[in-house]
């Protein structure tokens, strides 16, 4: 087994979290509905900002502040993925296959295992994530511009002027060649 370390220095966190299977489980309404009440539910509980979002069918990209003196994001991911798991197939939801090693560890054929998280710490590298984040329907064919795409945090940054409304047109230069999945 590989010697897995999470890193928990900086204040942002980008995270890239992936359906099992990379079903597009998040093509339906219900699905990305169900998503929403489990981040609300975990952030009553467990509070963090969500800095950006980016939900595409199969998987989906996020920049969480956390508070601070709490660095505590891998309680909050396990309790999302735990929550919408279990109001996903309460609703019918379908799940992938899973292998006997995995049904014994009480594991459900909804997300991939883990995530990654590469952790945001300089501007720099920050506004990259950002970037990448709301590109990211533009980069797998979905639209043409991430105005076009809802499930996003970029029409909010457009009204806070972070970008202009017709941003990324084409691909960012210092998006080119960049893979966070």
């Amino acid at each position: 087994m590989p010697n897995y370390r999470r890193n928990y220095e900086g204040e942002v966190f980008f995270f890239t979290v992936v359906t099992r299977g990379r079903r597009d489980l998040f093509a339906e309404e219900t699905s990305r509905r169900l998503l929403s009440s489990a981040i609300r539910s975990v952030q009553e509980q467990w509070p963090w900002e969500m800095a950006g979002i980016s939900l595409l069918p199969d998987h989906l990209h996020m920049l969480w502040r956390m508070p601070a003196g709490d660095r505590d994001y891998s309680r909050r991911m396990a309790l999302l993925k735990r929550r919408f798991t279990k109001t996903y197939l309460a609703s019918g939801g379908r799940e992938a296959p899973v292998g006997d090693g995995q049904v014994r560890h009480r594991l459900r054929g909804v997300w991939q295992r883990r995530f990654w998280e590469p952790t945001a710490l300089e501007p720099d590298d920050l506004e990259i994530r950002f970037d990448y984040t709301h590109y990211n329907p533009v980069k797998h064919g979905y639209v043409r511009r991430p105005r076009y795409w809802p499930p996003s945090t970029f029409h909010r940054y457009v009204e806070l002027g972070h970008y202009a409304a017709n941003w990324g047109a084409s691909e960012p230069q210092h998006l080119q060649g960049l893979d966070f999945e």
